[in-house]
């Protein structure tokens, strides 16, 4: 690491900082995409554990055993390329309401699960605080599963790795994937979902068993910020002083490939970000000057009857979601520096900045994990 009284740190001190990191909110594998946004939006968040259901349960209930995190951004990429929604969007547009029928929020959270194309990743909580850093920065996690959190677990420990494979069933009343977790070596089985403060007892040595609901630990980028702000004292002045201009060099910082303009509509917008891999694209008047930001957290106020949003302008879908002020986009000048950067971005709460000229046209986005990377 580039600031060496980071290395004394490990996971279980960025644990014990957030306070309680169990993942308390959750979803069912039968609670529909529609009830997962409803959740994020609600507690403004951008991921949640997937339980399985056993019995009956409620949206934001949970229960079962662990299946996976899915985030904002997976359920953006669903949505948009799911087939019937042009058709869905236009009949709103033209008719003022829902068409009555079946739409894509109303697929189950488990066929998005088994759709995705990648896997959440899981670290050891006695891991040092530089394997976490590389995960959020070289590999663009948002979450974390943290495991060998109880009083149990070995002291010893490794790093980041991938979450164990999964066994894949066909689901006998949706006809969609649901997911179960293999169990190699009895270890424990949740999708490397680890343990939280209390374990089970495939986590305590025994075959066959899954995490409860309860039992899940997860750490996100934003977490570690935190962590990092409050050591600020401890990264020096090599780091924080460094101006984002120099930032915005160093790791060839750039705009995404695709910019916006605000008579762009929210779907090609958001389609936009799935094919770019990207979380947030810039929306630009026609001088070139930032006006604000297509996020894909911004589809957690989507609702069933409020498709017809997707086929308006950005500007439109924006006011039309009542998405709040707080949620424009955070500009910095390439004078700012990395110390500004830290603390805006916790002041009010983004997951980016928008780096602008004196004629506030983007120059380039800072993420989280950019700034997260600097320690590496």
């Amino acid at each position: 690491m580039k600031v060496p009284a980071l290395g004394k740190y490990t996971v279980r001190d960025v644990l014990d900082y957030r306070g309680s990191a169990t993942l308390h909110h959750s979803v069912a594998e039968s609670d529909t995409i529609e009830d997962a946004l409803a959740l994020m939006n609600r507690l403004d968040i951008v991921s949640v554990p997937v339980f399985g259901c056993p019995g009956e349960s409620k949206p934001g209930g949970g229960g079962g055993a662990f299946v996976d995190i899915v985030s904002v951004y997976d359920l953006r990429d669903y949505i948009v390329n799911s087939p019937g929604l042009d058709d869905e969007v236009e009949f709103q547009l033209l008719a003022g309401h829902a068409s009555g029928g079946a739409t894509v929020l109303q697929t189950p959270v488990a066929q998005v699960v088994g759709a995705r194309a990648h896997a959440p990743r899981e670290i050891a909580a006695c891991a040092p605080l530089e394997s976490l850093l590389r995960l959020f920065a070289e590999h663009s996690q948002h979450r974390v599963l943290v495991t060998g959190v109880g009083p149990g677990a070995a002291s010893g420990g490794s790093g980041a790795q991938l979450v164990p494979h999964r066994k894949r069933r066909a689901s006998a009343d949706s006809g969609c994937s649901s997911l179960l977790s293999a169990s190699p070596g009895g270890s424990s089985s949740s999708g490397g979902g680890g343990g939280g403060g209390a374990h089970d007892e495939a986590a305590d040595g025994g075959a066959g068993g899954h995490l409860s609901r309860g039992a899940v630990c997860g750490l996100t980028q934003y977490d570690v910020l935190r962590f990092l702000q409050h050591h600020n004292h401890e990264l020096g002045h090599r780091v924080l002083d460094t101006t984002v201009g120099e930032l915005v060099g160093r790791q060839r910082l750039c705009l995404p490939a695709r910019k916006l303009t605000v008579r762009d509509s929210a779907l090609h917008a958001l389609r936009q970000l799935s094919d770019a891999r990207a979380s947030a694209l810039p929306v630009v008047d026609g001088a070139g000057r930032l006006v604000t930001e297509v996020a894909g957290a911004s589809l957690r106020g989507l609702t069933t009857q409020s498709i017809a949003l997707l086929g308006k302008p950005v500007l439109a879908y924006i006011f039309g979601l009542r998405i709040p002020p707080r949620m424009d986009p955070y500009v910095v000048l390439p004078s700012f520096t990395v110390a500004q950067i830290m603390y805006g971005m916790l002041r009010i709460n983004c997951r980016r900045a928008w780096v602008v000229d004196s004629r506030e046209r983007p120059l380039a986005v800072v993420s989280l994990a950019d700034v997260l990377s600097l320690l590496l």
